[in-house]
């Protein structure tokens, strides 16, 4: 019992997971704002999403780079999906 309190809880697992996501929604709003800024928000998003698990486990909180990483892959698998719409034509 005293390792899962040391590892940190699932809530840390759940707001890395949040704050990964919201930079993907924050891109999506932003985009549907300004489209020119595609090429920015991408760099800045790609390098929030590197430094977000890095800082985290180097502060210690494992459970909240778990939830990054974990964002980083819903992340990728959202970029994807998005791309192969718009590459295929479907989006308009």
């Amino acid at each position: 019992m005293s390792q899962n309190k040391k590892d940190g809880s699932l809530k840390d697992l759940w707001i890395g997971i949040g704050i990964s996501l919201g930079i993907y929604l924050m891109g999506v709003i932003l985009l549907l704002l300004n489209s020119s800024i595609i090429i920015v928000y991408m760099l800045i998003a790609a390098i929030a999403l590197i430094v977000l698990p890095i800082y985290c486990f180097a502060k210690g909180k494992k459970r909240m780079g778990q939830g990054a990483l974990i964002g980083i892959g819903l992340n990728i698998l959202l970029f994807s999906a998005c791309f192969g719409i718009i590459i295929s034509g479907l989006g308009g």
